[in-house]
């Protein structure tokens, strides 16, 4: 047992060290880190805006406390045991990450929003042939589930929505 008393500490047990990201963690793997990361391969694995991140901290009363962010001399960093619940509880409509053990079936079932290059890793169309499909499409995001999120630049499906859709298309109605 440590002769350090409380009141006396200036860092909490998962502040004493820096870590790396791991290229091989998923966003939930990364959520449930302890320790300090740099801001810039947080944002990076986790698909967020930078700027975004910064703006909301510098608005805050105490954003080390509230988001688990602050800028330490020219680095900002992320206690991630502070920011992985202030990431869970501001972003509930956020993308989902299909299951790597998930077949196209069982992801088909989930509920939820995905990347659609993901989605088409686990079913017989390209993400080539959905996007063009939902480009020629008004009302592709109501009728197929299917459209670019600006916020990630990317093609996006609302699983409930394209499911029943690729249903159908699958069983003959390709006109």
């Amino acid at each position: 047992m440590s002769n350090v008393q409380n009141e006396e500490r200036i860092f909490a047990a998962d502040e004493m060290q820096i870590r790396k990201v791991e290229d091989e963690w998923d966003e939930a793997t990364l959520l449930s880190q302890e320790g300090i990361f740099f801001l810039k391969d947080v944002v990076k694995a986790l698909e967020l805006s930078p700027v975004k991140l910064k703006k909301e901290a510098k608005d805050c009363k105490d954003s080390w406390e509230e988001m688990g962010i602050r800028k330490t001399w020219t680095h900002w960093i992320v206690r991630m045991k502070v920011f992985s619940k202030w990431y869970e509880a501001r972003r509930p409509n956020r993308i989902k990450r299909v299951n790597p053990e998930w077949d196209g079936n069982e992801l088909l079932q989930q509920k939820g929003k995905f990347f659609l290059t993901e989605v088409c890793e686990k079913i017989p169309f390209s993400s080539h042939q959905i996007r063009y499909q939902a480009k020629k499409n008004v009302n592709a995001r109501t009728e197929y589930g299917i459209w670019k999120e600006p916020e990630y630049s990317a093609f996006v499906v609302q699983m409930e929505i394209f499911s029943k859709w690729v249903r159908k298309l699958w069983a003959g109605d390709f006109s």
